[in-house]
């Protein structure tokens, strides 16, 4: 019996964006990078994790109160890696969030913004013969009109290459038709952190829906037969985990560093 392929939406990702960075991580397996903003991202995320899970566990003290028990909690984690500057941000962060949630409407008359029914909601979904569709979706909520809304945390600052970015967030909304087949639609968002908590949002029907496993498996059959993994030098090299490996992606930052965003 053959092993299983696995395939995230990030390995998807990679794979499209350099076949070289690709065949470091994913194949030969290089040790990444350790930097700051993995570790601001996943110190937010493990925040607003805890201060909702335990909402959803049937918890009733108040939010600054429950904010402070999961802010300990994942300080308990990370508190190694966070510097100075990076605490009071993520501080911050979470006071703003504190204020959003306490405010009370109509519709709303818990104050929090949405009913959130689920956090880092862990999938494996087979999607074909020993393939196998893996990942975590941050948070799913029940919106004020009955749709399930899945939403993804995001800390980056330049928030204009999320836009009509949305394959993560229809392979999450893929999953929740998975368990689900009679939803008509999914809404879908990323949730930026540094921009106060602002939704860029879409909503995906089900044909779109469906698509996702075709695109699934066109996309593993391509990984399955490269050979070659040739690198695409771009404007991300000079952030790539491998960039000490690639001397295409040298070339490529040097060419950034010296002359900018001048291509040659």
């Amino acid at each position: 019996m053959s092993e299983d392929f696995r395939v995230s939406v990030s390995k998807k990702k990679c794979f499209s964006q350099c076949k070289k960075q690709y065949e470091f991580n994913y194949l030969l397996k290089f040790p990444k990078k350790d930097r700051e903003y993995h570790t601001f991202g996943k110190f937010c995320h493990k925040v607003l994790e805890v201060f909702h899970q335990k909402y959803q566990d049937g918890c009733t003290l108040p939010y600054n109160k429950v904010m402070g028990e999961a802010w300990k909690e994942a300080w308990i984690e990370f508190k190694e890696k966070m510097t100075p500057e990076m605490k009071k941000e993520c501080w911050d962060l979470v006071n703003r969030y504190l204020k959003m949630v306490s405010v009370i409407t109509p519709t709303n008359t818990n104050g929090m913004p949405a009913n959130v029914i689920g956090v880092e909601k862990r999938f494996e979904i087979p999607v074909g013969d020993n393939i196998i569709l893996n990942g975590a979706i941050d948070r799913i909520q029940l919106d004020d009109d009955g749709m399930i809304h899945v939403a993804d945390y995001k800390t980056t600052k330049n928030k204009k290459y999320l836009k009509n970015d949305w394959f993560q967030l229809l392979t999450y909304a893929y999953v929740i038709f998975s368990e689900d087949p009679s939803i008509k639609k999914v809404r879908g968002s990323y949730i930026l952190l540094r921009h106060d908590f602002e939704y860029i949002t879409t909503e995906f029907t089900i044909k779109q829906i469906k698509e996702v496993k075709e695109q699934i498996l066109a996309a593993v059959s391509q990984m399955q037969s490269e050979t070659e993994f040739k690198p695409t030098p771009s404007a991300l090299c000079s952030y790539c985990d491998y960039l000490e490996h690639c001397p295409a992606g040298k070339a490529k930052a040097f060419n950034q560093q010296v002359y900018g965003e001048v291509t040659y």
